[in-house]
């Protein structure tokens, strides 16, 4: 079972900004080293490492998914932080839809609305 996922970063002040506005939610631990949130029991962690420097180099090889309950809502807040669009929302053939970005540090990220809430 899946524990957390932890983004390694030379610019945690940003990056923890970055996550705090687009997912609108507050972290629960702050510390000088990292930041966490949670998402019951999932730990979603930004911290510093002393091999990473810079932003994301290969930023396609791993994709981080956070599911929203409106992926237009979502996306028009992404908007309204500047943040670079990959992809718009657009509907998958499973009926979800998907919204592809980068974070401060050029990883990619996608918002997941799994229905379509008709």
């Amino acid at each position: 079972m899946l524990a957390g996922i932890i983004i390694w970063t030379n610019n945690l002040i940003k990056m923890t900004e970055f996550y705090t506005n687009i997912l609108d939610i507050q972290p629960n631990n702050i510390l000088d080293n990292h930041v966490s949130f949670h998402f019951g029991k999932l730990k979603f962690i930004i911290g510093t490492h002393e091999k990473v420097n810079g932003k994301s180099k290969d930023k396609y090889r791993m994709m981080i998914n956070f599911e929203v309950d409106n992926i237009y809502k979502s996306y028009n807040r992404l908007k309204s932080f500047g943040v670079k669009i990959i992809r718009e929302p657009y509907k998958e053939h499973w009926g979800g839809f998907i919204c592809t970005f980068q974070d401060y540090d050029d990883n990619i990220v996608q918002f997941i609305q799994q229905s379509s809430n008709d």
